[in-house]
């Protein structure tokens, strides 16, 4: 299963619709082909002061 298949297979599990936002933000700014980092910072911010958890299960998935 290629790394963008696992990550969408992860934001569909997730009942949170505002990590579910963010999560979806991040995803399509990384598959971008000049990806912003500023904005990938900011998202991945987001989710370590509102769900570490989240953002400790998605970092394999993204670092890959």
């Amino acid at each position: 299963m290629a790394v963008n298949e696992k990550l969408n297979e992860y934001i569909r599990g997730v009942d949170d619709q505002e990590i579910k936002g963010v999560l979806l933000k991040l995803k399509n700014e990384l598959q971008k082909q000049n990806p912003q980092w500023e904005v990938i910072r900011a998202l991945i911010r987001t989710l370590f002061e509102k769900r570490k958890d989240v953002l400790f299960d998605i970092l394999p998935l993204i670092l890959n």
